[in-house]
């Protein structure tokens, strides 16, 4: 009863639209594929075949989830069960549409693989440690569940621009 609830009033609230998600699991699942079919390429280097990729879909209760720590206009991740990926963007114009904010997203926590390499299909903590653990929330075989929140946070002084804050979190099967 309190999921239901709180999956009502959070939907009462800016969240991504139907679009906006299908596009935040479209850029994952074409991740996903790429590792799972050893066609993906990190920094240069061919990656093997991915075993046991799940496809990600789209989660309303985690959403409902993500979007209730989105509200807060969160500097650092929850306390929460599922793994999280945050992401904050600044413009000095209106933030405009939020949906592109999730695209946004997920291009930057996938271009970590980009930057700093993959080496194999283990995450091990000397990997993880060099800078792709948003990617490897995106890339983990058996997570299969997704959902994402996105909270238009206003001026943020310290930047001196307006800030969107984009929270996605992922669970397990």
């Amino acid at each position: 009863m309190k999921l239901i609830i709180l999956a009502l009033l959070v939907s009462s609230i800016a969240a991504f639209s139907p679009e906006g998600q299908a596009a935040i699991v479209k850029i994952h699942n074409d991740l996903r594929s790429a590792l799972a079919k050893g066609e993906y390429v990190a920094k240069g280097t061919p990656q093997p075949s991915a075993k046991n990729m799940m496809k990600m879909v789209w989660d309303d209760t985690i959403a409902a989830s993500a979007q209730q720590f989105a509200e807060g206009c969160p500097d650092d991740h929850a306390p929460s069960p599922y793994g999280e990926n945050l992401y904050w963007g600044f413009s000095s114009e209106d933030m405009g549409n939020l949906d592109q904010y999730g695209v946004d997203a997920a291009k930057s926590w996938e271009e970590e693989f980009q930057k700093f390499g993959l080496e194999g299909t283990t995450l091990t903590q000397e990997s993880y440690d060099t800078g792709i653990g948003h990617a490897t929330q995106m890339a983990w075989a058996s997570s299969n569940k997704i959902g994402c929140g996105v909270k238009n946070c206003g001026f943020d002084d310290s930047q001196g621009m307006n800030k969107v804050t984009v929270v996605c979190q992922y669970q397990e099967k």
